[in-house]
């Protein structure tokens, strides 16, 4: 995550830990790797932030391989974390949720 802003780094966090939910809670992989729009995504977890810089974010998570994203209108419209990234998280939050979990709140002021 070293090539990502912090912007980037905190809300691929943030869906890496709603994935984990959704697993946890019984949702199927395919299920729990969905975000919807970028505005889904700022309702949800980033409600500070303008819905245009979320989808910005979006944006570099996608350039980076972090996230698949579909456009419609110019926004994403359906915004589904990697497994590339999904691996790469699992790596380094080898204790799961609660690193995630603890690493963003050192990250969300």
């Amino acid at each position: 995550m070293d090539n990502l802003t912090r912007d980037a780094q905190k809300l691929i966090c943030l869906m890496y830990k709603k994935y984990l939910e959704s697993r946890k809670a019984g949702k199927p992989k395919s299920e729990a790797k969905c975000f919807g729009s970028s505005r889904n995504i700022q309702t949800s977890m980033l409600s500070k932030e303008p819905v245009e810089d979320v989808d910005e974010t979006c944006r570099e998570l996608s350039r980076a391989k972090y996230a698949v994203v579909y456009y419609a209108d110019d926004m994403a419209y359906d915004v589904t974390i990697s497994d590339s990234a999904i691996v790469y998280m699992e790596n380094r939050f080898k204790n799961g949720l609660v690193g995630v979990i603890d690493f963003l709140t050192k990250v969300i002021p």
